[in-house]
């Protein structure tokens, strides 16, 4: 099953739990924090267990890798007398949101590690680094969220925020439930676009209602005068004759006068003409000169017919004049408005009438609109019930196994409350608010988890949750500090089985004072303080064998000595498998 599919649970039996290892943090280098001047610890894949004395700087490691992760130290962490420190962390099998964010990011990376550092000035000022390259605290911080789960004195697990718990149900609930939630997402999606387009239809009402009415307006004014194509050039020129007609007559009647009258230029033409053909027999070059007069003459006795005629087709009629100014001043108006030639006002009408039709057309989109948002919000309201009733379901499923798990690490007392409420408004993921509460002692009401327990009592809790919900919902490298706290016995030993569970499918890194818990471990890692030329250092290294026998030794007892400590101790590690 690919990684983060969330299996069918029945009872405690997880099918199908994740085949794949999360991120893990394969090494911290510290230098110069705190008490530390120089350590290098190299962790492994599952349960990684810090011990040491009281005092000899167990939390300084929980501290110095929150610090890395972009988190602000209590005090001052910078080492006595240094310059400069820093805290350096391996990541390898970064998570893909991981790795999309350094590529959004711009950084460099690979898809098998993620190197991650901050360094600490004398002046205050940090800087961090992302694969070497410098970046901003609050990329560190967001980077450092999907790789680990820190909770020590002064962190909190991502576990608490209600923001995560309704997606922790859906996975609880089963494969089925991510289609109703893919399904309802769209059909949500869809009903804010639709509900969104009839609200912008509906909230222009008014002005579309007013352009309609201007539409109409303006096409109606471009009809009422129905222009042709060059109408305006045929009209202007008719103008100009009829405003001239008593002039154009009078000129026409002198210019026939002229060649056609007594004494005009025909006759003066005819006679020249006469003159000349009797005594062409005399002399041939006469010849060409009558045949010039002669047609002269016809032309000007046609030009005269010609004016007769025109002056007879020219009529002054004032009433048709004024009939074609008005028209044209009929054009013109349309032309200033719609222009500036009549074939872009015909154009402007053919437009109009598509505005009009578009505008038209509204009313009948809205009603549509209408019909399409109530089928699609019947199918979110039924997809929503359905997402609703299998929370509910997932939701008295997932108390009994929280309360399961509660038992088994000595919190039999506490009772663990799924409150699913119906959310203000939908939302993409439903109709449904969850956040999981927690009542620490019987007769007290529920509370949310965030404000209802503390130190070993919370690292329990989450182990516990943890132990459960990381069978279906992938989980970060994990941190426990201060779990111990409180603890002995058969509820100790537990404890460590969870912490042994729950490191086959994370890696856990947990700080403890209990010999049960530190036997669990695949790695052991002490911590030691100690005093060399007047300056306190705390020195850490890796447990094998004989030594880590010896130290669990000191964890029971107080003393590494006592033979009935080692051989305590060789059966802790022997009941462990470690």
């Amino acid at each position: 099953m690919p990684k983060g599919t969330p299996p069918a649970p029945t009872g405690q039996d997880w099918p199908g739990a994740l085949g794949n290892f999360p991120a893990m943090l394969a090494e911290l280098e510290i230098i110069n924090f705190a008490l530390v001047e120089r350590a290098c610890l190299p962790f492994t894949e599952s349960l990684n267990i810090l011990s040491g004395e009281t005092g000899s700087g167990k939390s300084l490691v929980v501290e110095a890798l929150g610090f890395l992760l972009g988190g602000t130290p209590r005090d001052k962490p910078l080492r006595s007398g240094a310059e400069r420190g820093s805290v350096s962390g391996r990541f390898l099998d970064p998570p893909e949101e991981a790795l999309a964010l350094v590529r959004q990011w711009g950084l460099e990376d690979t898809d098998d590690e993620l190197l991650l550092s901050r360094d600490l000035h004398a002046s205050g000022r940090s800087t961090c680094r992302i694969n070497s390259r410098l970046t901003t605290l609050a990329n560190l911080r967001e980077l450092g969220s999907t790789l680990v789960d820190l909770h020590g004195q002064h962190q909190q697990y991502a576990l608490l925020k209600p923001s995560r718990h309704l997606q922790i149900l859906d996975r609880f609930a089963g494969p089925a439930q991510a289609g109703l939630l893919s399904r309802h997402a769209a059909t949500w999606k869809r009903s804010r676009e639709l509900s969104a387009e009839l609200e912008a239809l509906r909230s222009g009402e008014l002005e579309r209602r007013r352009e309609i009415d201007w539409t109409l307006h303006e096409i109606a004014e471009i009809q009422e005068v129905q222009p042709r194509p060059g109408e305006d050039r045929e009209l202007e020129e008719a103008i100009r004759v009829l405003a001239s007609a008593e002039d154009l007559q009078r000129a026409a009647a002198e210019a026939h006068q002229a060649l056609q009258g007594e004494g005009a230029a025909s006759e003066t033409l005819a006679r020249a003409g006469s003159a000349l053909k009797g005594l062409l027999n005399a002399d041939a070059r006469l010849q060409p000169l009558w045949e010039r007069l002669e047609e002269a003459l016809v032309v000007v006795r046609e030009t005269a017919a010609d004016l007769r005629s025109y002056g007879d087709q020219i009529r002054v009629d004032p009433q048709q004049l004024e009939e074609m100014q008005t028209r044209h001043e009929s054009l013109r108006r349309l032309q200033r408005k719609y222009g500036p030639g009549l074939e872009e006002v015909l154009a402007y009408q053919d437009s109009a009438r598509a505005r009009l039709a578009e505008l038209e057309g509204r009313a009948a989109r809205s009603e549509g609109l209408e019909d399409e948002l109530a089928q699609v919000e019947e199918e979110r309201r039924e997809v929503a019930g359905l997402l609703s009733a299998a929370r509910q379901e997932a939701a008295e499923r997932l108390q009994g196994e929280v309360a399961r798990e509660l038992t088994l690490v000595g919190l039999k007392a506490c009772r663990f409350v799924v409150r699913l409420e119906k959310a203000p408004e939908p939302g993409p993921d439903g109709l449904d608010q969850v956040e999981f509460m927690i009542a620490p002692n019987p007769g007290e009401p529920p509370r949310p988890l965030a404000r209802t327990a503390s130190g070993g009592e919370l690292s329990r809790l989450m182990l516990a949750m943890l132990s459960l919900f990381s069978r279906f919902e992938p989980v970060p490298t994990l941190i426990f500090d201060e779990i111990d706290a409180g603890l002995g016995g058969r509820a100790a030993e537990s404890v460590a089985r969870r912490l042994q569970d729950l490191a086959r499918r994370c890696q856990v890194l947990c700080v403890t004072h209990l010999a049960v818990l530190a036997a669990a471990g695949a790695r052991h890692h002490h911590l030691s303080k100690s005093v060399e030329d007047g300056r306190t250092t705390t020195r850490t290294s890796v447990l094998e064998g004989e030594a880590r026998e010896l130290e669990l030794a000191r964890m029971l007892s107080g003393d590494a000595s006592p033979e009935a400590a080692r051989s305590h101790a060789r059966e802790l590690l022997s009941r462990a498998g470690s």
